[in-house]
């Protein structure tokens, strides 16, 4: 009895595929224009979010829980769908659906483009020009989509379970490969992937409702379930709020319990740039995934050239519409005026993404107003990243260090920058040198004190301690300190590999 996701890019034969799966078992089908329509009946703004994605603006952390319900609903649906253990889905970026439950039999189909060609021509009545050019903007708009609703690419090859060229072969053929593949034992779900399948179902329906709950929808939660009990993370800020949660999921179908936690602490990280993709946020993330925190972002602004966006209706007006950026028909999209945020919102985005987001700001000055912004809040830790970026290393490097210090008396609250990270509490390949080298000298020096006791001996309390005492109580304050020194070094990385702080 298995699930099959079908991926395959517009205007292809994944659905004649899937009609070919179904004529030869009877299992049910379902589509993305099925999804979407749900989607939309659901109140989730499909379009608002498509059009965002592909123009690629700003994505806010509005934008970023309409794709968490999104998601939400789309695992719900699907988990239902298949509620009696068979399948036949087909859409754009199927295989991404339900990641992480085996015995789902994940499969791409490559159509040539010279097909799609043919098909978008005959489909929406399009010269051929017009028809490559229209596909060929659109598979760039699918990529966008998928990496920023899966954070994959459709071109990552390890994500199929059977990858199939129609240019090499007949959609009958590939049916009967696809049904003969369904059959196999690797496929089909066992206890265990009905377990997790029913879980996610849960966890997804929870996280819709709360989702449209006017007072938990706004809130960063974790949502997860197992075994018919739904845990729900919040931050620490949203405290006052969490006897809501509770009470939205007290009617839940299926839910025999509800845990409702909150995340250990807060990382306060504040940069003047951010970068998802640099060096200190992994950095980052593995800290917090330790602690079990969440990270509050604060970009500092020391020039103070941001200013809040506020839409000039006014303004707005005076617009030709022939002028008018193109929209998507989204008529309900915020009109926001673009701005260099220097990376918040795409580092926001992946916060979001893996629930450990705890809030981001920019503020505009120095130390003072960075003070004002955080002062009524409690942190673990304070990390400190590039800042002032444009007074000049000496300048910058003086600066950075004193807010370090104002906050560190403000907040009390411990301080570092993101060069101490990796050395203060992660293991990386720098920290692997230094264990081995302390763990050779630790050996060393246990190693000559067993091999050499008499002479030791003699000199901590024989005729040697007798006739040069001072000796004797030189070699004790210099040799015990090293000797505890380099020994704190080997437990403290070797406590830091297991994720002891």
């Amino acid at each position: 009895m298995p699930i099959v996701l079908i991926s395959n890019f517009p205007h292809g034969s994944g659905r004649e595929l899937a009609l070919k799966l179904a004529e030869k078992t009877n299992w049910p089908i379902y589509s993305r224009e099925q999804l979407a329509e749900k989607a939309i009946s659901n109140g989730v703004k499909l379009s608002r979010l498509e059009t965002s994605i592909i123009k690629s603006p700003v994505i806010n952390e509005k934008l970023a829980r309409e794709k968490d319900q999104y998601l939400a609903l789309v695992t719900k649906t699907i988990c239902e769908t298949a509620s009696d253990g068979n399948l036949i889905y087909y859409g754009r970026a199927g295989h991404f659906l339900l990641p992480g439950i085996p015995g789902i039999l994940r499969v791409g189909l490559q159509t040539t483009m010279e097909m799609r060609i043919e098909n978008a021509m005959d489909q929406l009545n399009l010269p051929r020009e017009k028809a490559t050019d229209y596909l060929q903007k659109l598979d760039e708009d699918v990529e966008k989509w998928t990496r920023y609703i899966h954070r994959e690419s459709s071109q990552n090859p390890a994500a199929y379970d059977l990858f199939l060229n129609q240019q090499q072969m007949s959609l009958e053929n590939a049916a009967a490969i696809l049904f003969e593949t369904a059959m196999l034992p690797a496929f089909r779900l066992t206890i265990e992937s009905r377990k997790m399948l029913d879980d996610r179902c849960l966890a997804a329906s929870a996280r819709i409702l709360l989702a449209r709950d006017p007072v938990t929808k706004g809130m960063d939660l974790g949502v997860h379930a197992k075994n018919g009990v739904v845990t729900v993370t919040y931050m620490p800020r949203q405290e006052m709020f969490a006897e809501n949660i509770s009470q939205v999921l007290q009617n839940l179908q299926g839910c025999r319990e509800t845990i409702c936690t909150m995340a250990e602490t807060n990382i306060l990280w504040i940069q003047e740039t951010f970068d998802p993709k640099g060096e200190n946020f992994p950095q980052v993330m593995s800290l917090a995934q330790r602690w079990g925190a969440a990270v509050e972002l604060l970009r500092l602004d020391s020039e103070g050239k941001y200013t809040p966006q506020i839409p000039v209706m006014e303004n707005l007006q005076a617009v030709e519409p022939s002028t008018q950026a193109y929209t998507g028909g989204v008529e309900d999209d915020d009109q926001e005026s673009p701005y260099d945020d220097k990376g918040l919102a795409k580092t926001e985005e992946e916060l979001v993404a893996v629930g450990r987001y705890a809030g981001g700001r920019t503020v505009a000055g120095g130390s003072r107003e960075v003070i004002d912004m955080v002062k009524d809040h409690n942190y673990s830790l304070v990390i400190i990243g590039d800042l002032f970026l444009s007074k000049g290393h000496e300048t910058s490097t003086r600066l950075t260090r004193e807010l370090g210090l104002v906050i560190n008396e403000k907040l009390k609250a411990p301080v570092i920058n993101t060069a101490e990270l990796q050395s203060r509490f992660l293991f990386g390949k720098k920290q692997m040198f230094r264990l081995a080298f302390f763990l050779l000298a630790t050996v060393l020096i246990f190693g000559f004190v067993f091999t050499f006791q008499e002479p030791i001996l003699n000199v901590l309390g024989g005729e040697f301690h007798s006739r040069f005492k001072w000796v004797a109580s030189l070699v004790i304050v210099l040799f015990v300190p090293l000797v505890a020194y380099i020994y704190s070094m080997v437990t403290g990385l070797a406590l830091k590999i297991i994720g002891i702080d």
